[in-house]
């Protein structure tokens, strides 16, 4: 049976395209496989190439263990899912604060105690939707400073979109 990470991990995969490996002028992580960028990940691309278990491993321990995001509850798993594939995209720093912010917490991009306990006693439908539409601010600010992206704008907010609940 396939746990909930590893789940996860195949859904941010399939979101990322798969195995194909991408080199868009317009991508500043550069070459990427798995979702795996050579920017963030360099020594994943040491031998030129990213393999399916490096990638999982990246995963698991830069975005889902390494922020604290396993430690989400199920009865907040959407929000956890968005969290991971909003870590990966911005980096797990930024998705948090804008958790923190939704909270109304001081943000510090650190999933701590706090910041769980004011997750946990939230609506998790009305902060999953308040997530999205952050990241797709956000998505958009980014693209208006960075006009070159702006042929990956469709995707990446389509991306964030499919999050609402």
């Amino acid at each position: 049976m396939v746990d909930l990470m590893d789940d996860i991990i195949n859904q941010v995969i399939q979101r990322e395209g798969g195995s194909k490996a991408t080199n868009k002028p317009n991508d500043p992580g550069g070459r990427t496989q798995f979702g795996i960028s050579e920017k963030s990940n360099p020594e994943a691309w040491a031998d030129g190439k990213v393999t399916e278990e490096e990638a999982r491993e990246i995963y698991l321990k830069k975005y889902i263990k390494g922020p604290g995001f396993d430690k989400i509850p199920a009865s907040h798993g959407r929000v956890q899912n968005l969290l991971i594939d909003y870590g990966v995209n911005s980096g797990p720093g930024v998705a948090i604060q804008k958790l923190q912010a939704i909270l109304g917490l001081s943000e510090d991009g650190v999933l701590g105690p706090k910041t769980l306990e004011a997750l946990i006693a939230a609506d998790p439908i009305k902060v999953n939707n308040q997530l999205v539409a952050a990241r797709v601010k956000m998505i958009c600010k980014v693209v208006q400073k960075r006009p070159q992206q702006l042929s990956d704008l469709f995707g990446l907010v389509s991306r964030a979109l499919e999050f609402l609940i």
